[in-house]
Formats: C-alpha cells, structure tokens, sequence
C-alpha cells in the first residue's frame, strides 16, 4: 500500500527550493574543488602545510620534502605534500 503525502504548496515550495539549494552548493564545492590550482608556490604551499615558508625553504634544500624548481622558483604538487606529509604520520 502506497502512502499519501499531504501538503501546502508552500511546504512542497519549500522543499524543493531547501533541495535546489543544497544541490547549487554541492556543486559549487565541486567546482571550487576542480579549480584549486595543482601546483602550489612557496607561500600556498607554507599556508597549506601551516608552516612557516622559512620551514618550508629548509626541507627544500635537505632534499626533505618533494618540490618542482623552474626558473629560480619553487613549485609543489599538492597531492605530492598530502601524501609526503601522511607517510610521516605515527600510530
């Protein structure tokens, strides 16, 4: 037996503008997502790690921490530094 739903036009209206919004703001998280840039320069890279660009100018040069340099800049791919910092996590 199938059950019946009553409601007002303005609870239908409701709910489905409640629906449409939710369905904008996932898709705009996906957008945003797909828009971050790949490679990151020394200030993102700092900002994403939370670390001071100092730190991040250290690791570089002991060979720590996986980095791209062209033309006298440094460059990180950002799925390189999740990875890089999760193998250094301990359980």
């Amino acid at each position: 037996m199938e059950k019946v739903i009553i409601s007002s036009s303005d609870e239908l209206s409701n709910l489905i503008e409640d629906s449409l919004k939710k369905i904008l703001i996932e898709s705009n998280l996906l957008k945003q997502e797909a828009s971050e840039p790949e490679f990151l320069d020394i200030t993102q890279a700092a900002k994403y790690l939370n670390l001071a660009k100092q730190t991040l100018y250290g690791f570089t040069s002991k060979g720590e921490i996986p980095y791209l340099k062209k033309s006298k800049k440094l460059y990180f791919k950002k799925s390189e530094l999740t990875k890089w910092v999760t193998e250094g996590k301990k359980f």
